[in-house]
């Protein structure tokens, strides 16, 4: 990977990766101080019903199929195949790295938060169904974060400073929402978000040093057009 071109992408979108570096620097704190159960039970000492209500929908927003529906919208008005092709592959190796790597394979035992602390002890909002196993890490948090970088990343806006606060403040509420309906620990959303965030600019910075989506969109029309 060529590395100037990697800094070129970091130099172009420092808000964002300063403000990445410094959330994630800061939220690494917790895992030094407590261990997952005293946090986890911690910050679900608050609870509220707006956030009741909130919280599922914004769980929703980092599920794989609005992702999905993400890629076909962008798809139908016509994204370039690089932008495309950056989508698909950052989800791709995210998904590679969560399902494959860690939740079926490294951390298959882990549990989820509700199969390990008694529900008597715990605020749990109505109606939403609670996982037991596969915790390790999020992949809600992660594919927010592919999300937000994405969007970072494709559709620069000069470093300011109201868009990029904003996308890192959905990519957190939607990670929380996690925890607070009990479908996650803090380490699960934490490594979640590194996960996104990595495979988000390591596909980007791939696809536009090889313009491998120059091969795929000729490949695409000779398969649709071919006689």
């Amino acid at each position: 990977m060529n590395k100037n071109y990697s800094f070129t992408t970091l130099k172009e979108n420092r808000l964002f990766f300063y403000l990445m570096g410094i959330l994630l620097s800061i939220g690494a704190f917790p895992l030094i101080l407590w261990d997952k159960i005293s946090f986890f039970i911690l910050i679900k000492q608050w609870h509220h019903p707006i956030m009741d209500r909130l919280a599922p929908y914004l769980s929703y927003v980092g599920d794989g199929i609005t992702y999905g529906c993400i890629v076909l919208v962008a798809i139908l008005v016509g994204a370039s195949y690089s932008n495309i092709c950056i989508m698909a592959g950052s989800f791709g190796l995210m998904s590679c790295v969560v399902q494959l790597l860690f939740k079926r394979g490294f951390c298959s035992h882990l549990l989820r938060p509700t199969a390990c602390i008694p529900l008597h002890a715990l605020h749990v909002v109505a109606d939403v169904k609670l996982e037991k196993t596969l915790t390790f890490p999020s992949g809600h948090a992660a594919t927010i974060f592919v999300l937000a970088s994405l969007i970072q990343l494709l559709h620069n806006k000069h470093n300011n400073v109201l868009y990029t606060f904003s996308l890192l403040l959905l990519a957190i509420l939607v990670s929380y929402s996690r925890i607070y309906l009990c479908q996650h620990f803090y380490t699960d959303i934490y490594a979640g978000a590194c996960i996104g965030t990595g495979a988000s600019l390591l596909v980007y910075v791939w696809v536009n040093q090889t313009n491998i989506h120059l091969y795929l969109g000729r490949l695409v029309y000779h398969f649709i057009y071919r006689k």
